[in-house]
């Protein structure tokens, strides 16, 4: 079991906003200030304070409209089950759908209540939730403010270094094709997780201009980590799908294929470690292939196209395997360029060097 930082904030804000509204309210038990502080505790401070804000004007709307409601029909369960759709109704047009939970048990909470003052009453249950929602955001942002950068780059890392060793191990046939599969689902679950930690990241609350700067500057990089991370998934996946078409492959063609691939994973893993400061900027200069030698290999593929449509020894289609699998290693090869000459000058940037951007490390 574990108990992390996020629960236990949850739980203090749940006390905190009982105690608060049964002190405002000494007549209330407070559950309304404690189900609004369990609902509203985010993964991050951004977040936190836009379900603030949401909460707030949607149970404003849910209380001003258990009054109306109950003025003009009443209070009995029809009263409320009408109110709860006509609540629903309005907090999709104005797109807070994600506080109506809380809406909806406001208004229960305000039609069921014996006390004869509804406006009153609706006044205090509205304010119990935002006592609710403000202690939550109040403690989500002084203690142990949500940072997602650690656990962002280690599953970065976990993942690109996981796909690198299995397509080092399909291109030398040493994989088995079910547990192959297996892995690519859960590498793209753990590029799932990713694209949910680079979203908390972007949104993390900083106040200085300065920092705001400096983080949007990282988010470019770290967008293009995953971008490229994500290709070398695609090329697996390419790889594993018509592993049939590469294992058909000419020896030559297969060997030279596995050779440019391999360079491009060292580059991959280098090209990490300088953004890690571990490799200077200008190095990972790689790749040094002429016109004529990339005219060789895209012939190559070609050819071995034209020679998959006329066999067609597996399906009228293989050939377009062919196709998908060069079409991968190239996409591959072009983020990992493209991610090169951004590291490169961030680093330069950062140390506060001239750089030229008229050129990549990748010449093709």
């Amino acid at each position: 079991m574990k108990i992390g930082a996020r629960v236990l904030k949850t739980g203090l804000a749940i006390t905190l906003s009982i105690y608060a509204s049964i002190l405002l309210f000494p007549d209330s038990s407070g559950a309304l200030a404690g189900i609004a502080a369990s609902l509203s505790t985010q993964p991050s401070v951004k977040k936190s304070f836009e379900t603030f804000i949401s909460r707030v004007v949607a149970n404003s709307i849910g209380g001003l409209l258990a009054v109306l409601m109950i003025y003009a029909i009443g209070n009995s369960p029809i009263a409320i089950g009408v109110s709860a759709v006509l609540a629903i109704a309005v907090l999709n047009g104005l797109k807070l759908s994600d506080v109506i939970p809380l809406t909806i048990v406001t208004i229960v909470v305000i039609m069921l209540s014996t006390d004869t003052d509804y406006i009153m009453t609706a006044f205090a249950r509205v304010i119990e939730t935002v006592i609710g929602v403000s202690i939550s955001f109040v403690i989500n942002l002084l203690i142990h403010p949500p940072k997602h950068d650690a656990q962002f780059f280690k599953t970065l890392e976990t993942v690109t270094s996981e796909v690198l060793l299995l397509l080092r191990a399909t291109l030398r046939k040493n994989t088995d094709f079910s547990i192959l599969h297996r892995d690519l689902q859960w590498a793209k679950k753990q590029m799932s997780q990713f694209n949910t930690l680079f979203r908390l990241i972007s949104e993390e609350w900083i106040i200085s201009k300065s920092e705001r700067v400096a983080r949007a500057r990282k988010l470019v990089i770290y967008r293009h980590m995953g971008r490229t991370t994500q290709s070398a998934i695609d090329l697996l996946d390419a790889l594993h799908k018509y592993s049939h078409i590469y294992y058909d492959f000419p020896d030559e063609f297969r060997t030279i294929f596995r050779e440019r691939l391999e360079t491009l994973f060292t580059a991959h893993e280098q090209i990490i470690m300088k953004f890690y400061g571990k490799v200077p900027p200008e190095a990972v200069n790689y790749m040094e292939m002429n016109r004529e030698n990339r005219e060789d290999y895209l012939d190559m593929f070609f050819s071995e196209a034209k020679h998959q449509e006329e066999v067609k020894e597996h399906h009228q289609f293989e050939a377009n395997g062919v196709t998908h699998i060069m079409a991968a290693s190239f996409t591959y090869e072009e983020k990992l360029t493209n991610l090169n000459r951004l590291v490169r000058n961030y680093k330069l940037q950062n140390e506060g060097q001239q750089y030229d951007t008229s050129h990549d490390d990748l010449r093709n």
